[in-house]
């Protein structure tokens, strides 16, 4: 039986605010090499780059520098002991995932992040528990803004792609979606950097908190 419509979503600036993590993990790095610390305003513009934008932000080094490598590995065992340590949901999260598991609308997860990271997350997180289908960056040989993740969740949720809207904070999120013939939301309120204008990214709605789902998803 193929579902009538359902939703995806990015996790990190869209579900989970976890920058705050990403700020202690490299502060404390920083602090071990005696760089100053990142600020987090700031640092919420490059999570959506992963760890390598990250690293290459806090310490201003480009990917080919020598120590750059070193630095991403001991960043993320440092992530890795404090999944989920700061992160919380975003405002509203909770409430909506309910209603959507309530109105038995199919929903799940597509992110970029590598799946150790994600099942710790969804771990401390029991709104999140209730994902009928979870795919992570490294579930498949490919992630955003190749259509395939976002495909494979379709086809696991027993979706129609032009049935399912996918929700995320970032312009790789809308290139997927447009490659898989999705409708997609741009969630405003997440890691979007200052100098973007997400409305040049011609997604089909902006979210300027996640209830604003509510107008389309339960019309």
């Amino acid at each position: 039986m193929t579902a009538e419509k359902a939703v995806l979503f990015d996790l990190d600036g869209t579900l989970l605010d976890t920058a705050p993590e990403f700020a202690y993990c490299l502060n404390h790095l920083l602090q071990e090499e005696g760089k100053p610390p990142v600020v987090l305003a700031e640092l919420r513009e490059f999570v959506s780059f992963g760890a390598k934008g990250m690293v290459g932000f806090a310490f201003k080094l480009s990917e080919q520098d020598p120590a750059f490598n070193d630095l991403k590995e001991r960043f993320l065992a440092l992530y890795y002991q404090n999944t989920g340590f700061q992160s919380q949901l975003f405002p509203g999260v909770s409430t909506l995932l309910q209603q959507i598991t309530d109105k038995e609308i199919p929903w799940g997860i597509v992110t970029n992040k590598q799946q150790v990271y994600t099942t710790r997350l969804i771990e401390k997180f029991k709104p999140l528990q209730a994902a009928l289908c979870v795919v992570a960056g490294d579930t498949l040989s490919v992630n955003k803004p190749d259509p395939a993740p976002l495909l494979h969740a379709c086809k696991t949720l027993k979706v129609k792609p032009e049935n399912c809207w996918y929700i995320g904070d970032a312009k790789t999120d809308v290139e997927a979606s447009k490659s898989a013939k999705m409708p997609c939301g741009v969630a405003q309120y997440g890691y979007i950097p200052r100098h973007e204008d997400a409305k040049h990214w011609q997604a089909d709605y902006y979210l300027e908190k996640i209830s604003d789902i509510e107008h389309f998803l339960f019309a």
